[in-house]
Order: C-alpha cells, then sequence, then structure tokens
C-alpha cells in the first residue's frame, strides 16, 4: 500500500510516472548509496562528486573501496554551474562506474534545468556511468522553482539511473530512518 502513495506522490507532484515495483527500500540515502557502489562497483573502481557537496557522499565511497572523482562545481555570478568540460576529461576513464547527482544540489541549492539534465545524461550515457541521484531535497524549493527528476527525462536515462529520496525533508520524518 505504501508504494502506491509513494508512485501517487511521485507522479502528481513531479509529473513522473514510475512503477510500484521501481521502489526499494533503506534505512536512509547514505545507506543506500552505500549499497548501490558496493553493486555496481569494484574496490578501486572510481565514483564523480560534485563539490561543494553533501560531505557524507566522500565517507561513503572511501568505505567502500573506491576513488572519489572531484568534478567541481563553477560559482559564476552568484550561480553554481556544471563543469562540463572537466567532467568529460574526468569521466573518460573506465574505472568510472557511478556519479552521485544531487539534485537539487545540496549545499548549494541549484535547482538543475532540463537542459543540464539532459547534457549530464548523455555525457552519463556515453561513458557507460550510472547515475545515482540523490532528490531528497525535490519538494523543497522557492517558489518560482520546478524539480525535474533525472530520471524522468528519457527512458535511457532512467535505465541508466537510480534516484534516491526520502521522507525524511519533505515530511519532517527523519525518525524513520527509511528512504
Amino acid at each position: 500500500m505504501l508504494n502506491f502513495f509513494i508512485k501517487d506522490w511521485i507522479e502528481k507532484r513531479h509529473n513522473w510516472k514510475i512503477k510500484k515495483d521501481w521502489i526499494a527500500y533503506s534505512p536512509g540515502v547514505v545507506p543506500a548509496l552505500s549499497l548501490i557502489i558496493r553493486a555496481f562497483c569494484q574496490p578501486g573502481d572510481k565514483v564523480v562528486v560534485q563539490p561543494p557537496v553533501y560531505y557524507p557522499f566522500f565517507r561513503v565511497i572511501e568505505n567502500n573501496g573506491c576513488h572519489i572523482v572531484n568534478n567541481p562545481l563553477k560559482l559564476n555570478n552568484k550561480k553554481y554551474f556544471i563543469d562540463w568540460e572537466d567532467l568529460e576529461r574526468k569521466v573518460d576513464d573506465p574505472r568510472v562506474k557511478i556519479l552521485i547527482f544531487c539534485s537539487p544540489h545540496n549545499p548549494v541549492g541549484r535547482v538543475w534545468q532540463k537542459e543540464e539534465l539532459i547534457i549530464l545524461g548523455e555525457i552519463c550515457l556515453k561513458h557507460n556511468i550510472i547515475v545515482v541521484s540523490d532528490e531528497i531535497h525535490a519538494d523543497i524549493l522557492f517558489k518560482g522553482y520546478r524539480h525535474i527528476p533525472f530520471a524522468s527525462i528519457s527512458p535511457a536515462f532512467a535505465h541508466n539511473s537510480i534516484t534516491c529520496t526520502a521522507p525524511s525533508k519533505t515530511f519532517n520524518l527523519a525518525g524513520l530512518q527509511t528512504s
């Protein structure tokens, strides 16, 4: 029954049709990231992050025997942007298996535009890199902004990504320890 409510919320709130059987549970987003890294990486593989970013991302990568690849966001006119040239260079390495994407970005608050999501998705598809999209802050936006789930852009992106979210931010339910 809970899967129905989650599916309904995502569809109504984010205009993204998901299947109930796509939903899996974990004790939180960071534990989910750990499980995903273990499932798709071998020790010594690499995982891309885009700092400044939520600090537990670094620990979860290293704790699973993988190497961090930093693709720092660029600050321009008080707004953060992805450095596409740097990303292309760094993902051109067969040991890079995953890109952890924070959308909306934590801590900078950047809400990514559809065009940016498409560029990111195409780069990751080209290099066979799984996008793990942490979308825990998807429902907490300033008026006038709209979150676009990464996997909602195309079937190819949905197939090449894992979306992580939780009720802890939207509904102030961190005590449930679920995602």
